[in-house]
């Protein structure tokens, strides 16, 4: 069985992101890319953990979080 990961309070960073989906860094960067909402703090970015469930339930997270799906 799959432990159930702790979602961070405000928002995660790109490594903690790529930790909880078990993939590779570059892989959340080109999420961001492809439209994966997220904010630039000082040097480092900041997903929002609702914004990558709506993109892993729907493909597209900015769409699902604009109609309100989670």
């Amino acid at each position: 069985m799959v432990e159930k990961i702790n979602w961070p309070h405000i928002g995660m960073t790109v490594e903690e992101c790529a930790e909880a989906l078990r993939i590779d860094r570059k892989t959340i960067f080109l999420a961001l890319q492809d439209g994966l909402p997220a904010r630039k703090v000082g040097r480092s970015w900041r997903i929002d953990p609702d914004a990558v469930k709506a993109w892993l339930a729907t493909g597209n997270a900015a769409q699902a979080l604009d109609n309100g799906e989670e």
